[in-house]
């Protein structure tokens, strides 16, 4: 039986003031799809539609650089590509970049999202820690811990989807249920 990483992480999900929405207009936003890691330099706003799919968020507070990732799989089996659909290659990913954009490995924070539980078939409290949400919950908090990234927010394994908006420039989030 896996613990429900709601229950070790509080969720706490900030939004943006309304100052820092103009600027982020005028710097534009990112849409990140599953499979994808996106790492921004200077302020900008990166969305992610998540599901069982987990979202893991990393920002150097000092140098403000910022990123994202978005996967769908816990863990690459080493058969085919190695692609940042699993969280596995997809977090290193994120690190890796966030190092050649400049930030510093010891002044890294992560939050993570999703991991939600959509059917309600699975919603039953051990079937949702072995469900694929949880799975990949719990990838994300293995990985990060193992590479000693601190996680400030996990707002995880939910029964709703959530659109999340992650700022890079400051770090802050913002989180809508759907």
């Amino acid at each position: 039986m896996r613990p429900d990483a709601s229950e070790r992480y509080p969720a706490v999900a900030t939004g943006p003031s309304p100052a820092n929405a103009a600027e982020n207009q005028q710097n534009g936003s990112h849409f990140l799809h599953a499979g994808q890691v996106h790492v921004a330099s200077k302020p900008q706003s990166i969305v992610l539609i998540l599901g069982s799919c987990v979202g893991v968020c990393i920002w150097d507070p000092v140098n403000a650089i910022g990123g994202a990732t978005h996967y769908l799989l816990p863990a690459w089996d080493g058969r085919g590509t190695a692609s940042p659909r699993y969280g596995t290659v997809a977090i290193e990913t994120l690190l890796q970049k966030l190092s050649e954009a400049g930030a510093k490995r010891e002044q890294l924070v992560a939050k993570v999202f999703g991991g939600g539980c959509l059917f309600d078939s699975m919603r039953a409290s051990e079937r949702r820690k072995e469900g694929l949400g949880g799975r990949n919950v719990e990838t994300a908090m293995s990985v990060l811990a193992r590479e000693r990234i601190p996680v400030v927010c996990a707002e995880v394994g939910k029964d709703r989807g959530q659109r999340v908006v992650f700022q890079t420039g400051t770090g802050e989030s913002l989180v809508k249920y759907l």
